[in-house]
């Protein structure tokens, strides 16, 4: 199995994918939905907590995003997330310069971590940042918890992109439960995709 990049300077080169069902990659349909209404990131700092493939946040980068953070909390699936990354810094050197880094961390752990780094960002990068949340579905303490620590304190000023679904994980109801408004929401099939801002208006 394989993933292809839809847009941008890489629009076309191939994502490995691990073999079996480790991981549950975002369909291309919703994955086209959202990035048909962002298609230019440039300047973007583009942060996925549980990148899998690292589908999403190579869209990013395909699309201008200056810098793209990818954990991944399974060492399995981080080899094959770290050979995508390679594979296509090689391919696009002589086009993109944009950092990509890959971790191996709990979401919940790394989000915290990343604050520190987050609060020496300029003003201009923090409001650019997108963190994108998509944990296996049934994983609901992961969303919870990471939901929650964007919020205290008020610390966070970017944007929150929150994969789920209603029958595996979270209702769109639930989300908006847990105090978020959305910007925007995009579906395909039972899964969506709900976009919102901080701070919360």
């Amino acid at each position: 199995m394989s993933i292809k990049i839809l847009g941008g300077f890489a629009r076309g080169q191939i994502l490995a994918v691990p073999k079996g069902d480790l991981i549950r990659p975002t369909s291309v349909m919703l994955r086209r939905r959202i990035y048909d209404s962002w298609q230019n990131l440039d300047d973007v700092i583009f942060v996925d907590l549980c990148a899998g493939s690292g589908a999403m946040g190579f869209e990013a980068w395909s699309r201008g995003a200056k810098k793209v953070y990818l954990n991944e909390v399974s060492k399995q699936i981080l080899k094959t997330l770290e050979f995508n990354r390679e594979n296509l810094l090689v391919k696009n050197h002589h086009k993109k310069n944009g950092e990509i880094s890959c971790t191996n961390f709990p979401a919940e752990k790394w989000i915290k971590q990343f604050r520190t780094e987050y609060e020496k960002f300029t003003d201009a990068e923090k409001n650019e940042t997108v963190i994108f949340l998509d944990p296996p579905y049934s994983e609901k303490s992961v969303y919870s918890e990471v939901i929650q620590y964007l919020k205290s304190e008020s610390w966070y000023f970017g944007q929150l992109w929150i994969e789920s679904d209603p029958k595996k994980g979270l209702s769109q109801e639930t989300v908006k439960e847990m105090g978020l408004t959305a910007v925007k929401i995009f579906e395909q099939g039972e899964s969506y995709i709900f976009v919102t801002n901080f701070p919360q208006a």
